[in-house]
């Protein structure tokens, strides 16, 4: 389990002991936010076909105050407070990867083309917490145990971004009593979903595409049958993405240049 062995190697006690059990189903969370919308899952039956390429992109990087970056003095300020350094470049770079994440999770077409609402917070957060799970298993190829940068990106991404986030969605939701217990609900979902999907992808090459289908119909659609054909639509997105970032440079991903594809095509059915 790539993406599972990388999380092992976070310093989370509760997504740790969470990691030991049983994926649970993400409906608990997400009914309580909302439910996606209806739609014809043939509509866009030829989409994520495409042949899978490296998703580079130039997205810029982190800019400091050209008041300082632009004289001399300025650059020995910054070299001193460790702006340049290794380990605030591998931060700036979850910065702007991050955004791309949510550029991806927010998207209103790609949240048509598989059956979902985006504006629903079981839409929005079941797109997110995907994307950051794929994230997550292409850096696990760099190794296990992980390469010191990728322990510390993956760190960073998921502590200082993703679980921020999470938690700010879920005030701009609404909710505003026990948060707390809310987002670690939401956390304690995200890892099981990450063992689900996983496991998923373990089965043999031809069982694969199947098992992950009943993950996601299961922790993304409330596991309503109805729903497979969405779930299918999903799971080839997802895969597509996989091979997507197997193709792309670590560094182009520790630097956050990239952008997800989305390669949704509609057809009337």
């Amino acid at each position: 389990m790539l993406a599972k062995q990388a999380l092992h190697c976070l310093q989370f006690p509760l997504a740790n002991a969470w990691l030991g059990a049983a994926a649970p189903c993400v409906c608990t969370a997400s009914r309580a936010f909302g439910s996606q919308q209806q739609d014809s899952a043939g509509s866009y039956a030829d989409s994520f076909l495409s042949k899978p390429q490296s998703l580079q992109f130039a997205r810029g990087e982190v800019q400091y105050p050209p008041q300082l970056e632009g004289n001399v003095l300025g650059r020995a300020f910054l070299t001193a407070i460790g702006a340049y350094s290794r380990k605030q470049q591998l931060r700036n770079g979850a910065a702007v990867l991050y955004r791309a994440i949510t550029e991806a999770a927010e998207n209103p077409e790609l949240h048509r083309a598989l059956g979902l609402d985006a504006s629903k917070f079981t839409s929005s957060h079941s797109l997110l917490s995907l994307h950051m799970w794929l994230i997550i298993r292409r850096l696990a190829e760099e190794g296990i145990p992980p390469p010191k940068d990728t322990k510390a990106f993956n760190q960073m991404l998921f502590t200082d971004y993703f679980l921020r986030d999470v938690e700010r969605r879920v005030y701009a939701y609404g909710v505003t009593i026990h948060v707390s217990k809310w987002t670690k609900r939401l956390e304690q979902v995200f890892f099981g979903g990450c063992q689900a999907y996983d496991t998923a992808l373990e089965q043999p090459e031809g069982q694969r595409t199947a098992a992950l289908v009943a993950a996601l119909l299961r922790n993304v659609y409330e596991g309503d049958e109805d729903e497979r054909p969405w779930a299918l639509l999903l799971a080839r997105y997802l895969l597509r993405e996989q091979q997507c970032l197997s193709l792309t440079s670590v560094e182009d991903i520790y630097a956050g240049q990239i952008r997800f594809s989305t390669d949704i095509k509609t057809s009337k059915r």
